[in-house]
């Protein structure tokens, strides 16, 4: 009430190209209708011309036994293929180290050069990656969003998974607790729109400029093989 004028503005605020999800989180739904006033601009690249999705649907589902080998394995036909200049995006730090660990020595041999978060600090990693074109960035949580590469540095992003929260989290717990207390759907409510903008920000590290072009490879088939999983597709530009 203290101010007659705030914007909001980023490419991540909307789910299903709506507002609720964001309002509801802020407590916007509480100010009167007519002092909101939404507006979704369309993206100023050309997608169908910059970019390539990439989405194998005969991956076992991440859980299953067979994932981590056949994740494995694609990322690094990904990486031959791509020459390295690639962001490889993880939820946890483990698969991401277990990746890394399986793949560093193979990508030698093929004169890509790894780098993982964590060996240096993400300026000095960013910094190198940029300047080496036959490097990968294998990554977690904060490489997902913020992160600028223009140009033929970065022309592959794969995401091993879809990013949901870990569902026994304190706080998430106790927010699922309190959707499911007003009788929402915690996971449909929450979960789910959560990391569709977790996933945006993901996608949004391929296409930084006009000229910018690359792939971006989805490494989980529940994008395409749940029923949720259009929430995510129809996210995308």
């Amino acid at each position: 009430e203290s101010f007659n004028t705030i914007i909001m503005t980023s490419a991540t605020l909307t789910v299903d190209s709506k507002f609720d999800f964001f309002m509801q989180r802020i407590g916007l739904q509480n100010v009167a209708e007519d002092r909101r006033i939404p507006l979704v601009l369309p993206a100023p690249f050309d997608y169908q011309k910059q970019s390539l999705l990439c989405i194998p649907v005969d991956i076992p589902e991440p859980g299953y036994p067979a994932y981590n080998k056949e994740l494995v394995k694609l990322i690094y036909r990904s990486l031959a293929i791509s020459h390295g200049r690639a962001f490889v995006l993880f939820t946890s730090y483990s698969l991401m180290n277990m990746v890394h660990n399986q793949l560093e020595d193979s990508l030698r041999l093929l004169s890509i050069n790894s780098l993982k978060q964590g060996q240096m600090n993400r300026h000095d990693l960013l910094s190198r990656f940029r300047q080496d074109k036959t490097s990968v960035l294998f990554g977690t949580d904060s490489f997902w969003e913020g992160v600028d590469v223009m140009g033929d540095a970065l022309e592959l992003v794969i995401i091993s998974r879809l990013p949901f929260k870990v569902p026994n989290e304190p706080i998430i717990e106790a927010r699922y607790e309190a959707i499911e207390g007003k009788g929402g759907n915690a996971f449909m409510d929450y979960a789910v729109p959560l990391a569709v903008l977790k996933f945006k920000q993901g996608f949004g590290r391929l296409i930084r400029h006009k000229t910018d072009r690359g792939a971006v490879i989805i490494l989980d088939n529940r994008v395409v093989n749940k029923n949720y999983g259009k929430r995510f597709m129809r996210s995308l530009p």
